[in-house]
């Protein structure tokens, strides 16, 4: 088909692949064509340019604005240089080029949510603190993720072993002195103590009859030794009955010795008995629980505390850790601000109050652990928040 024998109703540039323009005029239409294109692209790369470095412009809709500039190019390109028009054969190619374009935003969107999950739960969940450091032509600063713990706790541990009967105070429960958090089963300690008590009065009991014995036999010596001046009972009977006192002083000592030891029992006993009932030592909120019913636990000094209780929640402080090299340019005093997942578009402010050594160790490096204490009077800030802290070095 040559272009004399197309329809006349089609518009000049409509014209299907393989069938050419002939004549000067349409050669020199192309390259007219080619060079608007060009001048037209030069244009939106130079406003683009230009929207991005700007302050004339609402800094929100900038995104948007170059989004629909890209756009502008592309049908700049479709048109101009790639002479995509509404012909059948380039119709057919615009749909290609959408579904190639389309497919290539699937597989980057779903790139980008594959790497952003990986990076999410790969991410490290046993530590609670890592360093990273930040630097710039216009600043340097250490940037730590920590976790928020209340500035004064008190831990309540478990006094006496045993098995977990009851449990009454939960994480941010507020709590009075003395008012009971937990109770570990009593009976074993109940039947100690009724043991202890039954095995006192027994040894009281005995020790009064020792005692009664030992007064007749003191006395019937006294009668003896009376006897023996007049010469009227032999000094075997009289040494016989002085071993005899003395048998019997000894025996009421030991009763006397045992009676108290027993007393020491009972009333360790009756402690005992009294701690299966876990209680608050001071009013406060309880910031952490780490007990379940049923659970065995038990009072050795290293075992972790029960519960955690904050006596005032107003005041926090984070810790992290960073370099000794980093830990040189951080004084005391020093200004931090930090933000929590929690609150993602407020930052919070706080102040470095501690620089020691770090009791965890590193094979490379000497490290330190930076105390920020900051203020929390609206009790936004809740312990075992995480916080990415940012302090900027002096």
């Amino acid at each position: 088909m040559s272009y004399s024998d197309l329809p006349n109703d089609l518009h000049p540039t409509d014209i299907a692949p393989g069938v050419q323009r002939l004549d000067g005029a349409e050669i020199a239409e192309g390259i007219r064509n080619y060079l608007v294109g060009l001048a037209l692209a030069t244009l939106l790369t130079i406003v683009s340019f230009f929207i991005s470095g700007t302050t004339l412009v609402w800094g929100p809709s900038i995104p948007v604005a170059l989004v629909v500039l890209a756009f502008a190019q592309m049908g700049v390109h479709l048109v101009f240089f790639l002479h995509i028009t509404t012909g059948p054969d380039h119709v057919n190619n615009v749909m290609a080029l959408a579904f190639g374009v389309l497919i290539v935003l699937l597989i980057l969107a779903g790139s980008l949510w594959i790497m952003a999950n990986m990076n999410y739960n790969l991410a490290p969940t046993g530590e609670t603190m890592q360093m990273q450091l930040e630097s710039g032509p216009e600043f340097r600063a250490v940037t730590a993720i920590g976790v928020i713990a209340p500035a004064a706790t008190a831990p309540v541990a478990a006094r006496v072993p045993g098995v977990i009967t009851s449990v009454r105070c939960d994480a941010n429960t507020q709590v009075k002195a003395g008012e009971p958090c937990a109770a570990i089963d009593p009976g074993p300690y109940k039947i100690a103590a009724d043991q202890s008590e039954v095995g006192l009065k027994s040894a009281e009991a005995q020790l009064e009859r020792d005692k009664a014995n030992f007064a007749a036999k003191k006395a019937a010596l006294e009668r003896q030794e009376a006897l023996s001046r007049r010469r009227a009972i032999s000094q075997k009977v009289l040494a016989m009955s002085r071993k005899s006192v003395e048998a019997a002083q000894t025996q009421t000592e030991q009763d006397e010795t045992k009676v108290a030891e027993l007393k020491a029992a009972l009333d360790t006993a009756k402690t005992n008995l009294a701690s299966t009932e876990i209680l608050s030592p001071i009013d406060g909120t309880v910031v952490s629980r780490n007990v379940e019913l049923g659970q065995t636990v038990d009072a050795k000094p290293e075992t972790p505390p029960l519960f955690v209780i904050a006596t005032d929640r107003t005041p926090i402080h984070i810790e992290a850790t960073i370099s000794a090299q980093d830990s040189r340019a951080i004084k005391l005093g020093t200004k931090a601000t930090f933000a929590v997942p929690a609150f993602p578009n407020r930052q919070f402010s706080g102040t470095v109050t501690q620089i020691r050594p770090s009791p965890q160790t590193n094979e490379h490096v000497a490290i330190y652990d930076v105390v920020i204490s900051a203020p929390n009077p609206d009790l936004l800030l809740k312990p075992g928040m995480a916080a990415t802290i940012r302090i900027v070095k002096d």
